[in-house]
């Protein structure tokens, strides 16, 4: 009987920590095979891309994957590399002055996504910037390069007031300097199968990266407490120049729509908020796009879609951030983050028009029908004119969405997968513990 006792005690100590490892290790294996989106958005096998990435920056790990280590075209998402390599410089300074060569205005597609900057022109490092992550402008990827090249501009030799007196080439010659630069500074941060050739993202033979490489650039692009701000604007509004000498001489929308719709518009249950990064299309490396988001527990949340293969809508900027956005929803799930239920919420109520002429957003004349890709990325429609109730970066409920994030509600008291699964567990711990007291308690009295 005494030996029996033994036994048994041994066998619950085994019990107890067999599910104390699977209380930690199943919840994620249950995730990844149980995850059910709302209904109605792609799941993760329709997909269609060349390669994808889902990296949890905040644990350091990548979730999942598809040919993550092959090196592809990557269009305007190389601009995030552009301006985390800008913002090392010794002399960076946002409010620093930035001169426009005439090179950084000339491009053979007149439909070539560009601020419309002039030869000359004076604008500070800010506005580049903003004109660069926002609106993905190809002369702001230039000037930028330029001017922190070392050779042009802001960080040449020449004081500002001879800044006229620039050899001829200075400008290309800085340029390519800087795109040396980006590369090294691509593999300080262990993205070792990255390789650029330009600062804008143009497909070129030797230019290429991988989704792996791209979540490790966009995270430390994230981490920077300067640039990260500037790829969750939803819209932005460069100051006057002197070729621009008025407010509002440009109005820009991010081509990124998940920062412009937020995540009610594309019924998140994980997500918070979204925090960028940046899209991208040329021809040879078709739509792509970094989607970045923070869970509901403050993980940061980073998703890269290469060579994705998009139905194309009336808002295409759209279409391109529905698989993103699963594919953050995915990452938060098997992260472990909790969700927000979603509730029925009672259709708007609108004072009525008086002059609809004043408030009525103007129609797009191309109606979205001329939206083949293009070298640098094409010029964006403005994607709020679709849909202006849903310009707000940040989430504000959108009470015209069938369901939203239920933050001013009571619970419902529905648990999740993971909750339920963790009390089983937890329950079956309770009970191996008190197996084990009660046969260390009748093996004391026997043998007293």
């Amino acid at each position: 009987m005494r030996i029996r006792l033994k036994q048994i005690t041994k066998f619950l100590a085994l019990f107890l920590l067999l599910f104390s490892f699977l209380q930690i290790a199943v919840p994620s294996l249950v995730n990844a095979e149980t995850f059910e989106d709302v209904p109605g958005w792609p799941a993760l096998e329709d997909i269609r891309s060349s390669a994808y990435a889902i990296y949890n920056a905040t644990t350091d790990e990548f979730l999942l994957e598809k040919n993550m280590h092959q090196p592809l075209w990557n269009a305007s998402t190389t601009k995030v590399l552009t301006a985390l390599t800008a913002a090392q410089h010794e002399d960076f300074d946002l409010d620093a002055m930035l001169l426009v060569s005439d090179a950084a205005t000339y491009f053979g597609d007149p439909a070539s996504a560009r601020l419309k900057l002039k030869p000359g022109e004076l604008i500070s490092t800010r506005d580049v910037l903003g004109g660069l992550m926002v609106l993905s402008a190809n002369d702001c990827a230039y000037v930028l390069a330029e001017n922190y090249g070392g050779f042009f501009g802001h960080t040449s030799d020449l004081p500002q007031e001879e800044w006229g007196n620039f050899a001829e080439g200075a400008s290309q010659r800085s340029r390519q300097a800087f795109v040396a630069e980006m590369n090294r500074v691509a593999k300080g941060l262990g993205a070792d199968s990255t390789n650029f050739d330009n600062p804008c993202g143009f497909d070129g033979e030797t230019h290429n990266t991988t989704a792996h490489d791209l979540a490790l650039i966009s995270n430390a692009f994230l981490e920077d407490e300067v640039l990260a701000p500037f790829s969750s604007l939803a819209h932005y509004m460069p100051e006057p120049t002197n070729m621009h000498p008025y407010a509002g001489w440009s109005l820009l929308t991010n081509t990124n729509g998940l920062v412009v719709y937020g995540t009610n518009f594309f019924q998140s249950q994980y997500i918070a908020r979204y925090n960028g990064v940046k899209t991208g299309t040329t021809p040879r490396a078709g739509s792509c796009l970094i989607g970045g988001g923070i869970t509901h527990d403050g993980e940061q949340i980073i998703a890269v879609l290469l060579g994705g293969s998009v139905q194309r809508t009336d808002n295409s900027y759209v279409s391109l951030a529905i698989p993103v956005r699963t594919l953050l929803e995915y990452g938060a799930y098997l992260s472990g983050s909790p969700s927000k239920p979603y509730t029925d919420a009672p259709l708007p109520t609108f004072p009525p028009l008086l002059d609809s002429s004043v408030t009525e957003p103007a129609e797009d004349p191309d109606n979205g029908e001329n939206e083949e890709p293009v070298e640098g990325e094409p010029e964006p429609d403005d994607p709020a004119e679709k849909h202006p109730e849903d310009n707000n970066p940040i989430s504000e409920p959108n009470p015209g969405d069938k369901k939203v994030e239920n933050h001013d509600l009571p619970e419902t008291g529905e648990l999740t997968q993971r909750e339920k699964l963790v009390i089983a567990l937890s329950g079956l711990i309770v009970l191996c513990v008190i197996a084990i007291l009660i046969g260390n308690q009748m093996y004391n009295r026997k043998f007293r």
